[in-house]
């Protein structure tokens, strides 16, 4: 699991992929100051994710695909970076030390849970809530991380024989 808090970057062109999110989603919330990448490439002067900004960015494609409008997903990310810090939670759920699921109406009423029995009294308490449970993706961007490390070492070997042929 430490593996993914490493020091892997990902390109724009790689969150793509990892993520099902189109380069002017990244371009937009860059811009609007939403989201940006967090490392900041000296080769070129390009702009790299981490595996944490690839899990924030594959929680508000999920929620994208769960049909929140984007005025909401923005106020999911508002309140996680007042309440929370936007990565706390997040980094919580990669590294696997907490089970973590965010409850919210997209609106107003915006939990962190921490647990099942958490989930479970807030749903007791009445109202429509979305659930984005972060530990599932976390796993889910495990497993992409690892078969797009796996194409690149691939990658990297033949062209490695290719040269090696000539």
């Amino acid at each position: 699991m430490a593996m993914l808090l490493d020091k892997n970057t990902y390109s724009t062109q790689e969150v793509v992929k990892l993520t099902g999110l189109e380069q002017y989603h990244l371009r937009y919330y860059d811009r609007l100051k939403i989201f940006s990448p967090s490392v900041q490439s000296t080769r070129y002067k390009r702009k790299k994710y981490s595996s944490l900004d690839v899990l924030v960015l594959q929680s508000i494609s999920a929620l994208k695909e769960k049909g929140m409008p984007f005025i909401r997903i923005r106020k999911v990310i508002e309140n996680l970076q007042r309440h929370y810090g936007l990565k706390k939670p997040f980094h919580s759920a990669l590294d696997g030390r907490q089970n973590i699921t965010i409850l919210t109406d997209g609106i107003r009423d915006f939990y962190i849970c921490f647990n099942d029995h958490e989930v479970v009294e807030h749903l007791k308490a009445g109202g429509q809530y979305m659930l984005l449970d972060v530990s599932d993706i976390a796993c889910d961007l495990k497993e992409k991380i690892r078969a797009l490390q796996m194409f690149k070492k691939k990658r990297a070997l033949r062209r490695l024989r290719k040269v090696a042929s000539k």
